[in-house]
């Protein structure tokens, strides 16, 4: 090890010292140089060499680099090329090349060598690089499809870059990436030669296509073209073929033949296709269009993307309105509603936004539309959940209040077990009645409050009974929140609360309806008293426990408590411990805390908690942290 070593740092030895005469690096600096290589060098020659070491022996190499080219500019050093100024480079290379041939299997060193070659203009090394990475990779579609672009972009080798995308589908057979790769390049290929011909004067097509039938008739009759005339034309239609997208087509075919049952893949194409404006893309698009069309029919998706081709400009809007419209009526389906919605929430999101904030017309003929369309799908029995929570937003966004109202109220009765839409209601009713506080004069002002605050304790009422327990947390939540900014002391709800949690299990250490117990308790305490809020929580020390979040919300306030009642803090601590004792360290850390300052008893608190926790490992660290 030592000797090969040795050898590469006696190779070395050129390249430095004329990096020290170039002034590049001081003599200093170049002993640094000698130690970290050779530091790496012998971690690079180990029994058991480790990738990461020839990455940052590579890593370490390019920063270097920068820095000898950094200097370089800032020194105005200038004249003939010397050894110094493509040691490193050439140095780095030789670092990949011992990579990938102790981890031959591994394509991210082989792409890491490539960025490499890019960065530093390694033009000539790419090539040798890609075709050994090919012959080693040849069934990674990314190295082939990476092969041809750099054949097409940097050696503009339209060729060479097509063989290399055939050999590479002829390996990766049905890899969708390389056939979208090779669609995309025959497209930029024919936008390129279009421009070209324009640059030269040339028209920009010729031929059948462009040519006047009655030319090609008269030509016919008189059967007066020659061999080479001939030829001339067939070579001329062969060029208007490729300038208006026929080999873009012919491989679009192609790919769906490998590919025949996706119409995502077909979707990618048409995606391809909208980023590309020149004669010939319209048909093309038309023939996608077609071919989805015959192969899905009345599917929601195929009347889908044929609606989204159809819109282009704001004038073209109407087309894929009209469209969608059609759809409807021969798939009335909910899945089409929604992405007839979706279609008209994009143009809504992609209109510019006008000053101060208010809709401009086209935005707000758009959500009119939405909102029409939200309606006809309620009625038709055909609304999605995320359609009814599109409803009252868009009406808020027409500052129609009672439009939002009337359609939470609506999306709540066609899904009534559905968290989000409560929540959303009890959101919109709770924003309602503080503008219509807020709006009333100082004498009715706290009825209209008080009357706000019991139409939403009604209707959160109702949000809870209907929501599924497990999913019921968050509406629980929000509707202490809304309630308490109402001055409400919520005991409706917090009735509603006890009788739910009677008939349920325990509750999990933390959150749940663990956390919905601990809001009704700080809730109770602050809109009525400690006392209050001190029956409740024995209330619901008699049925199975909320959950963890619970008793630390009761503890925490027995603890804030003045006079504070010992005995009290440690009942609960015994209910915590019993119910959650086997999984809730943190409970018992607090216990043992409490015990050592208040009782002086912490040895026995620990003792049980080690006995009780499934997994005491975590407690004792912990404990022991805290020098309890």
């Amino acid at each position: 090890m030592a000797d090969t070593v040795r050898y590469f740092m006696e190779d070395m030895v050129p390249e430095l010292e004329d990096l020290e005469e170039r002034g590049y690096f001081k003599k200093q600096e170049i002993k640094q140089i000698v130690k970290k290589r050779t530091h790496f060098e012998y971690l690079l020659k180990r029994p058991a060499a480790v990738k990461m070491d020839f990455l940052r022996y590579a890593e370490y190499e390019t920063k270097l680099e920068s820095l000898r080219a950094h200097r370089k500019e800032v020194l105005g050093l200038q004249g003939k090329t010397t050894l110094a100024d493509y040691s490193i480079v050439k140095r780095i290379h030789l670092i990949y090349e011992r990579a990938t041939r102790k981890f031959r299997g591994d394509l991210r060193v082989w792409l890491k060598w490539l960025h490499f070659c890019k960065s530093s203009g390694s033009t000539r090394q790419i090539s040798r690089v890609l075709t050994k990475a090919l012959q080693l990779h040849p069934a990674a579609s990314g190295l082939w499809s990476y092969a041809a672009s750099w054949e097409f972009e940097h050696n503009s080798n339209a060729a060479a870059a097509r063989t290399l995308m055939q050999r590479g589908l002829r390996m990766c057979k049905g890899s969708r990436q390389l056939w979208l790769e090779y669609f995309r390049m025959e497209l930029m290929y024919a936008r390129k030669l279009r421009k070209r011909r324009h640059i030269l004067g040339l028209d920009a097509l010729s031929g059948p296509s462009a040519a006047p039938q009655a030319d090609l008739d008269s030509l016919s009759e008189a059967q007066a073209a020659t061999e080479e005339q001939a030829e001339a034309l067939s070579a001329e239609d062969a060029i208007n073929a490729v300038l208006t997208g026929a080999i873009a087509k012919v491989v679009y075919k192609t790919a769906i033949e490998a590919v025949p049952d996706s119409i995502d893949f077909r979707q990618s194409f048409l995606e391809i296709l909208s980023k590309f404006k020149f004669e010939g893309v319209e048909s093309l698009q038309q023939a996608i269009l077609d071919s989805i069309q015959r192969d899905w029919g009345d599917t929601e998706e195929a009347w889908d993307l044929k609606a989204r081709a159809a819109s282009g400009d704001q004038a073209s809007t109407s087309k894929a309105v009209a469209v969608y419209e059609e759809a409807l009526a021969a798939v009335p389906t909910a899945r089409m509603f929604s992405m007839y919605a979706t279609y008209l929430h994009d143009l809504l999101a992609q209109s510019p936004q006008p000053q101060q904030d208010k809709l401009s017309e086209r935005q707000l003929a758009l959500v009119q539309h939405l909102l029409q369309l939200c309606k006809r799908a309620l009625q038709a029995g055909l609304a999605e959940e995320a359609l009814l929570l599109r409803w009252p937003e868009l009406a808020v966004q027409a500052g129609d209040e009672e439009g939002a109202l009337e359609g939470a109220a609506a999306a709540c009765q066609a899904l009534p077990t559905s968290s989000a839409a409560w929540q959303q209601r009890l959101a919109l009713q709770a924003r309602h009645a503080s503008v219509q506080a807020c709006e009333t004069s100082d004498d009715g002002g706290e009825a209209a409050m008080a009357k706000a605050a019991r139409q939403l304790e009604r209707v959160a009422v109702q949000a809870v009974a209907a929501c599924e327990p497990a999913e019921a947390q968050p509406v629980w939540l929000l509707a202490f929140e809304k309630l308490t900014a109402l001055g409400s002391s919520s005991k409706k709800l917090t009735q509603a609360l006890l009788h739910q949690l009677t008939g349920m299990r325990q509750g999990p250490t933390r959150g749940g309806m663990g956390a919905v117990a601990g809001a009704a308790l700080q809730v109770t305490q602050q809109m009525q008293s400690l006392e209050a809020a001190q029956r409740l929580c024995d209330q619901m020390l008699a049925i199975p426990s909320p959950g963890g979040s619970f008793f630390q919300a009761a503890i925490s306030m027995e603890l804030a408590a003045t006079p504070q009642s010992i005995s009290r803090v440690q009942r609960l601590f015994e209910a915590g411990v019993a119910a959650h004792g086997c999984v809730d360290h943190e409970l018992w850390l607090q216990y043992a805390a409490f015990e050592q300052k208040h009782l002086k008893g912490a040895g026995s608190v620990y003792w049980r908690a080690v006995k009780a926790l499934a997994q005491p490992d975590d407690f004792v660290a912990m404990y022991s942290g805290t020098g309890t």
